[in-house]
């Protein structure tokens, strides 16, 4: 039997399949940086009350899944690029008074580099849509000189979205060591003051929210009488219920000085005609405890 002999390979045909893997690459690549970039947005910038943050958090990785790569992009560069001239402090969340915590990663550039920056992440938009929906209207691949011109493209375009990938890459590795940094420090001890107790790591007392503030309103609710509670009893209660908390924790020498320097509370002396002796009474201030009244309602 007569071997038949090998049809010789068409040019065009390799041409084409090199056209398609090419393609297929950049798109990868596209893919890759997309995935890349929700992540990045998602939680690149969380913020709320303590209780909240991991609904905030799961809230926002669901809708950056539904997000276009233009709106992506667009999120990233009003939230995440700062030049020397924006001032990175004007969004501030308006609480209520009560804790609030907020993650916000950002890439600093002077700007210039945020003027390029911008421009060549817009190009990264417009070429990934050149890429998906023109690719065939911009190059006839049924022919040798349109796969040659389209190769040259692709080889290009590659280039342009893998730098793209890398710089993000880069950003993303920064973003997670100081979340890494962030979570160390919500460990120590230090934080726990900061989060139960009020109390800044410089000693610092932020006294609305501090826990002998706290302590001193709860000891309110339960021993008050006419609206007015004894210290003594309160203080008794505190360091029963909670022997942490002491004045010398807020660099105080008596729950006096606590009242005096918190500012949250009225005071009031009187003397114990059965017992001889003076006595201290206190109560929230009154438009401190409106503004309670208020946020639990």
């Amino acid at each position: 039997m007569a071997s038949q002999a090998l049809l010789p390979p068409d040019p065009t045909l390799e041409l084409q399949r090199d056209v398609q893997r090419k393609l297929g690459r950049c798109l990868l690549r596209l893919q890759q940086y997309e995935i890349l970039l929700k992540a990045f947005v998602a939680h690149g910038d969380i913020s709320g009350p303590p209780a909240e943050l991991q609904s905030v958090k799961d809230a926002q990785v669901g809708c950056s899944q539904k997000k276009t790569l233009g709106t992506l992009v667009g999120m990233l560069t009003e939230r995440h690029l700062t030049s020397a001239e924006e001032d990175d402090g004007s969004d501030e969340p308006q609480g209520d008074g009560g804790l609030w915590f907020r993650f916000r990663f950002h890439v600093g550039l002077d700007a210039s580099q945020h003027q390029a920056t911008t421009a060549a992440l817009k190009e990264l938009v417009d070429l990934r849509n050149e890429l998906v929906h023109h690719f065939l209207q911009r190059f006839t691949i049924w022919e040798p000189q349109g796969c040659i011109a389209a190769d040259a493209y692709l080889d290009a375009s590659f280039e342009t979205i893998d730098d793209h990938y890398l710089t993000l890459r880069s950003w993303a590795r920064g973003m997670e060591e100081a979340r890494a940094l962030m979570a160390s420090f919500m460990s120590t001890a230090t934080f726990e003051d900061l989060l139960v107790n009020g109390i800044a790591p410089d000693g610092t007392v932020d006294w609305p929210s501090s826990g002998a503030v706290r302590c001193l309103r709860e000891g309110e609710t339960r021993f008050a009488t006419e609206g007015w509670t004894l210290l003594n009893t309160a203080t008794t209660w505190i360091r029963a219920q909670h022997p942490d908390q002491h004045p010398q924790r807020y660099g105080c020498g008596s729950w006096r000085q606590v009242i005096h320097e918190s500012r949250q509370f009225e005071i009031r002396r009187a003397v114990n005609k059965e017992q001889g002796c003076g006595e201290v009474w206190y109560r929230s201030r009154q438009e401190e405890a409106s503004m309670q009244g208020k946020s639990s309602s």
